[in-house]
C-alpha cells in the first residue's frame, strides 16, 4: 500500500517552518545580544538589589567593586540624562548617555570618525566632551570635519571627540558625555546607574559572583553599605538586556515553535510508522483462498 505524497509533503512544510522560525528567533537574539560585541560571553552586568528588588548602583558602590574585585578586565557605570541642544532645527530637548571614560572601547564599539574618551575626560573641569551618535552627526549636518568643533549643550560648550558607526547605538541616546565623579558623590547613596564589566578570559560567572559577594561582605562588614537584605548578582549581559515584557513575548514565540516543531516530530514518526507497516504487509505472501 502506497503512502500519498501529499500527508509527507505537508508535514516537511510543517518541519521546515519551525526549523526556520527557531533559527530565526536565535538569529535575532544572538544578534541582539551577543553578535554585536567581540567575545560576548565575557560581558555580565552587575545588579544591586535590596531585599530582592533592584536598586541601582551609587557612585560609591562601583568605585569600590572597581577597586577591590579582582575578576574583570574592565568595569564600567552607566545613567541616562537629558540636554537642551542646538540643532539645524532649533533648540531642542534629546536623551543622552553618561559613561564611565573607556566605556565604547570595553564594549568594542566602532568610531566613525574619533575617538572613545580618555581617561581625562572624565575629570570635573575637562568634561565638556561629547561623543555623537551617527544619526545624531547626520541631523547636524554630517560634517566630516565636526570632530574638535563645538557644540553648545544647556548653554555650554561641548568639544566633539567621536561619532560613533551607523548600528545599534543609533537606537539609543543621541549623545554621550563622560560620568565622572566628585568625592561628594562617592559619599551618596541616591544614584541610579548601571554597572556592565568584562570578565578575564576564562573566569567563569560563579567565579565572578564569588568574588563580588566577597566584597560584598567586606563592605557590609565595614558599614560602607547597609546589610539589611543587600545583594548584587552577577549575570551574562544576554539575559539581563531585554526588558521582562520582551522576555515574556519571546518565550511564548518559542513556545510556538517548538509546539509547531513537536506536532511537525510526531507526523514525521507516524508517516514512517506506517510506511513500515505498509512495508511489512507488502512482504507478507498472499493466501491462496479466504481466510475464515
Amino acid at each position: 500500500m502506497a503512502l500519498s505524497a501529499r500527508p509527507i509533503l505537508v508535514v516537511l512544510v510543517a518541519f521546515a517552518l519551525g526549523l526556520g522560525a527557531n533559527t530565526a528567533l536565535f538569529t535575532l537574539g544572538y544578534s541582539q545580544f551577543l553578535g554585536l560585541y567581540p567575545h560576548p560571553d565575557e560581558l555580565v552586568v552587575l545588579r544591586s538589589q535590596m531585599q530582592g528588588h533592584d536598586d541601582g548602583v551609587s557612585a560609591g558602590d562601583f568605585i569600590r567593586w572597581r577597586e577591590q574585585t579582582t575578576v574583570f578586565q574592565d568595569l564600567h557605570a552607566s545613567t541616562e540624562g537629558a540636554f537642551r541642544i542646538a540643532t539645524q532645527d532649533g533648540p531642542e530637548y534629546v536623551a543622552a548617555s553618561l559613561v564611565t571614560t573607556g566605556f565604547y572601547h570595553m564594549m568594542g564599539d566602532r568610531f566613525s570618525l574619533g575617538y572613545d574618551f580618555i581617561s581625562e575626560d572624565g575629570t570635573p573641569g575637562r568634561d565638556r566632551v561629547v561623543i555623537l551618535a551617527h544619526s545624531m552627526w547626520k541631523r547636524l549636518g554630517a560634517d566630516p570635519a565636526i570632530i574638535g568643533s563645538t557644540l553648545l549643550m544647556d548653554g555650554e560648550p561641548y568639544t566633539v571627540v567621536g561619532v560613533l558607526a551607523p548600528g545599534l547605538r543609533d537606537r539609543g541616546a543621541p549623545v554621550t558625555v563622560p560620568l565622572g565623579f566628585t568625592p561628594e558623590h562617592l559619599n551618596q547613596h541616591d544614584q541610579r546607574m548601571n554597572v556592565i564589566g568584562r570578565l578575564k578570559p576564562g573566569v567563569s560567572i560563579r567565579e565572578a559572583q564569588a568574588d563580588v559577594n566577597a566584597v560584598v561582605a567586606r563592605m557590609t562588614q565595614s558599614a560602607l553599605r547597609s546589610n539589611q537584605g543587600w545583594r548584587v548578582s552577577v549575570e551574562p549581559i544576554e539575559a539581563a538586556s531585554l526588558p521582562n515584557d520582551r522576555k515574556l513575548v519571546l518565550w511564548l514565540m518559542l513556545g510556538v515553535v517548538a509546539f509547531v516543531l513537536l506536532i511537525a516530530c510526531v507526523s514525521v514518526a507516524n508517516l514512517l510508522r506506517l510506511r513500515s507497516e505498509a512495508g511489512y504487509r507488502h512482504l507478507l505472501p498472499s493466501p491462496r483462498f479466504p481466510l475464515e
